[in-house]
């Protein structure tokens, strides 16, 4: 028998360094890619810090109504007994800080009627307190105000009055617009709007106004982090393009 020998030729190892040579060529290496992305992303943030802080600023100039930052009137209507506020918590952890009384001085609600009718009650209470109290009533859940979204939650009527109710750390009776101004604390809180005597069917307009005497010096630290983002992330950009340059100038 013929042995056959096979003779294997080695092929070529790829040269790690080829990918790097062409990055040089081209002026992009990996630091200025990665100014690149740390710039743009700055950039973004300030973006979004400079649009936060010019409206609290908007807000501050414009929005004010008898030294209160106020929203625009809401319609909201209901054919049940009630209109309750999802349950608001002030002080909480997380974003909750954002709406601290530490911040806040006067809260302020104001109800109006779309028609004449019955006496009004607004009232201001304990989540827990107006969640007893409502259990098994017909009423609407306001789960966005800004956009007037409510959820019917269906049920009968109320056991009595809500203003025989003695939960309330601030509340409000009588015919016509209402206006209800709080000093709020810590703890989870429910707005309720409600015929005097319990009746069904209620169709008023609200606005929300706040005291926020520390919203301007807020919104001007916003707006200078978001400028100092916004000139980093630009310096960043404006140095990788320019190193690029010169590296293609000099290799030309």
């Amino acid at each position: 028998m013929t042995e056959t020998h096979v003779t294997q030729t080695a092929l070529p190892e790829a040269t790690p360094l080829r990918s790097e040579a062409v990055s040089r060529a081209s002026g992009w290496t990996a630091g200025r890619i990665t100014a690149i992305a740390i710039g743009t992303l700055l950039v973004l943030v300030s973006l979004v810090l400079l649009g936060a802080g010019g409206t609290a600023l908007w807000a501050d100039r414009t929005q004010r109504d008898g030294g209160y930052v106020t929203t625009d009137v809401h319609e909201f209507s209901t054919s049940g007994a009630a209109l309750a506020t999802v349950s608001t918590e002030l002080g909480s952890a997380g974003v909750g800080w954002l709406y601290a009384p530490g911040l806040l001085e006067d809260v302020r609600l104001r109800v109006t009627p779309a028609s004449t009718g019955p006496p009004v009650f607004v009232g201001i209470g304990p989540s827990t307190d107006v969640d007893r109290y409502l259990a098994g009533v017909n009423h609407a859940v306001i789960t966005e105000f800004w956009e007037e979204k409510t959820e019917a939650v269906a049920g009968g009527a109320p056991a009595a009055a809500p203003g025989t109710q003695d939960f309330w750390v601030a509340s409000s009776t009588g015919s016509g617009a209402r206006t209800l101004e709080w000093d709020p604390t810590d703890g989870s809180w429910t707005v309720v709007v409600m015929n005097a005597d319990g009746r069904p069917g209620i169709n008023v307009g609200a606005d929300l106004g706040a005291r926020l005497p520390a919203v301007l010096w807020i919104a001007l630290g916003v707006l200078i982090a978001g400028a100092v983002f916004l000139a980093g992330g630009g310096l960043l950009i404006a140095g990788a393009i320019r190193a690029r340059r010169a590296r293609q100038a000099s290799t030309a």
